[in-house]
This record gives structure tokens, C-alpha cells and sequence, in this order.
């Protein structure tokens, strides 16, 4: 078995510049995602802790693709306040969402005239949430005939003078089209009820008539409802999204005042060296220890403690 051929000294040093020269490249790359404060804070003994966190210490936490705590960073005492961590989680939530919409309008064109023939429910589903995006801020282009699209057809104008709009009504750049948004979405059937199905209609000339026929016919109206219906179930899968959102939260914010709680009960009695348990670990029981004695002194003076201890009485707490 041939023997395993240890690196020289020069190969060494070699890796170790390569291996500096990636740090410094990585340097800094996580400091736009925290809040910096130049200023000190005094600790209950009243020293100053300093707040402020070097280039250098961030720059040990990257490896790679890979962020990794430094053995620096897991031991400093460094802290960081809930201001901080809400001001972290906002800004990685704006650029999740920002990336996250990017992605959709990337992966689903605005144009109509890209949309797939055979269109499933989460593509359908998308498009719906987002919305028919009429397109009115341009110089629509004149055909052989120097005819164009006008703005006026996204407008329906009743019998009685009164103007409605025409919110299914997409106009499509790409084929100087337009197109019917709840029928290119919705229709089942492979030839289209009218040209503003699949294809697109240009015929300027006779636009009118074209749209006052396809918002009248039956196979529209069924889409129409479809939209809407559809529009809704998506509003309130959203608003049940976001209640379930809120209780997490709440349930977040109740935990974490617990714990600041135990976490300072449980500093007091290590200075001051006294014992934790008792013969037993039951509440409001005799000898049951300091620490429990300690949490039931605290939920007299504590509602959120009190509550938190009748939930442990109850079983309400899994």
C-alpha cells in the first residue's frame, strides 16, 4: 500500500493565500442584511459592550455558498436586540417576495399572446391572483390599412350612455392582438368560441362588433363567472393565510417572553450558586425545588406567566 504523500511547506502557504484571497473576496457580503450601530451599551455591571460588527467578523461566517457561524461569532457576547432582529426579518422578507415575484413574471409572460394553449390550475391560478394588466400607456401601432387598437375599447358604452369597462379585454404587443382574458383562461374547448380566444383578433375594422358578440355570448359569461369565482377562492385562501400568519407570530412573541423569563430566572439562581431541583419536579407542590418555587412567585405578580402556569395545570400546553 503506497504510503500517503504529505504536502510541503510551500504548498501550504499556497493553499493558505488562496484560501485568504476567497475570504477577502466574500468579504462584507452579509452586512447589507444587518443593522449596524455605532453606538455602545453599558452591561448591568456597567461596562460598555460594543454593538458595532466588524467587516472581519462577517467575512469568517462565508465559505463558499455556504454561511456558516465562525467559533468567533457563536462566542461573542455581542447582543442583538428585537428591534435588530425585526428590521433583519423584514428586509429577508422584502427580498423573498421581491425575488419570489420576479420568478412569477419571469416564468408567466404579461403577454397574452405567450401564454400556453393548455393552460393547468396553478398557472391559471397565478394569473388570476395577478390580474389582467391592460396596456394603455403606448402608441399602438397602424396596419396595412392604417388602422389601429384604440383605448376606447376597453370601454363598453350601454344604451343609456353609461361607460362600463372592459376588464377581460388584454391587448398583446407581441401580436398587435387582442385577446379575451377569462376565455383564454378558462375555455375547455380546442377551437376557441371566437378569436379572442386563442389566437388574437387585429380586425380593427370590425372590433366593435367583435367584442359586443363575445361579451354577449353564454361560453363568456360561464368564463367570466369562473374568474370571478376563482378571484375570490384566492382572496380567501389569502386572508386565511394571513390570520394563520398573525397566530404564529402572536404564538412566537408569547414564547419568547416565556423563555426571557426562565432565561433570567434561571441566571439569578446560578449567581447566586443556589440548588434547582427539589425532591420532586410537580408544581405547587411541596419541595419541589427553587426553580419551581421561584416561576410560581413570579406568575403572582406576572399575567402572562400566570396564564402560561394555569395552561401547564390544565394540559392545555402539548
Amino acid at each position: 500500500m503506497a504510503e500517503r504523500k504529505k504536502p510541503s511547506g510551500a504548498q501550504y502557504r499556497k493553499r493558505k493565500v488562496e484560501q485568504q484571497r476567497e475570504q477577502e473576496k466574500q468579504k462584507g457580503s452579509l452586512l447589507k442584511f444587518i443593522c449596524r450601530q455605532d453606538s455602545t451599551k453599558e452591561d448591568s455591571n456597567g461596562g460598555q459592550i460594543p454593538t458595532d460588527m466588524e467587516a472581519e467578523e462577517i467575512s469568517n461566517v462565508v465559505d463558499n455558498d455556504n454561511v456558516m457561524m465562525s467559533e468567533t461569532l457563536s462566542n461573542s457576547t455581542v447582543p442583538v436586540s428585537h428591534a435588530d432582529n425585526g428590521q433583519l426579518n423584514n428586509s429577508l422578507e422584502e427580498h423573498v417576495q421581491q425575488a419570489s415575484e420576479e420568478k412569477t413574471d419571469n416564468v408567466i409572460p404579461q403577454d397574452p399572446a405567450l401564454w400556453p394553449l393548455l393552460i393547468n390550475h396553478n398557472t391559471r391560478a397565478i394569473i388570476v391572483e395577478r390580474g389582467p394588466q391592460q396596456i394603455k400607456d403606448i402608441s399602438f401601432p397602424n396596419d396595412k390599412n392604417n388602422r389601429k387598437f384604440s383605448v376606447f375599447h376597453y370601454l363598453r358604452k350601454l344604451s343609456n350612455g353609461e361607460e362600463l369597462c372592459r376588464s377581460w379585454l388584454l391587448y398583446s404587443v407581441l401580436k398587435d392582438s387582442v385577446f379575451c382574458f377569462c376565455c383564454k383562461l378558462f375555455s375547455t374547448k380546442a377551437i376557441g368560441i371566437s378569436s379572442l380566444t386563442h389566437t388574437g383578433s387585429n380586425d380593427w375594422k370590425n372590433m366593435a362588433a367583435i367584442l359586443s358578440s363575445n361579451e354577449k355570448s353564454p361560453e363568456h359569461l360561464q368564463n367570466y363567472q369562473k374568474w370571478k369565482e376563482l378571484h375570490q377562492r384566492l382572496q380567501r385562501d389569502s386572508t386565511m393565510d394571513a390570520e394563520i400568519l398573525r397566530k404564529m407570530k402572536n404564538e412566537e412573541k408569547y414564547w419568547q417572553q416565556i423563555l426571557k423569563r426562565l432565561i433570567e430566572l434561571v441566571r439569578v439562581l446560578g449567581e447566586q450558586n443556589l440548588a434547582f431541583r427539589g425532591t420532586n419536579e410537580t408544581l405547587y407542590s411541596a419541595n419541589n425545588g427553587n426553580f419551581l418555587k421561584f416561576v410560581q412567585y413570579l406568575a403572582i405578580f406576572d399575567p402572562l406567566m400566570n396564564e402560561h402556569l394555569r395552561k401547564i395545570s390544565n394540559k392545555e400546553l402539548q
